[in-house]
């Protein structure tokens, strides 16, 4: 299930609450985040998780990977 208490860029608040690295926003830990863009399960290096930072590269980097990667000169021709 994806909720925010699952998501590597949670930020524990505290009293069942958790920050969001990516939208500056506060959410109930329980929260369903089935349709967030940003969600990636935290992952554990050394018995510790990323920091958000890293976690929050990581999936632009994978959001990033299915853009078209053209010049725009490409089929110019003078």
């Amino acid at each position: 299930m994806r909720t925010c208490r699952n998501c590597g860029l949670s930020i524990e608040e505290g009293n069942n609450l958790v920050s969001c690295f990516k939208y500056k926003t506060t959410n109930n830990s329980e929260e369903e985040k089935a349709d967030c863009l940003y969600y990636i399960e935290k992952i554990i290096e050394d018995g510790e998780p990323l920091p958000p930072i890293q976690h929050l590269l990581l999936v632009e980097q994978e959001l990033g990977k299915g853009k078209m990667k053209i010049s725009i000169n490409d089929g110019f021709r003078l």
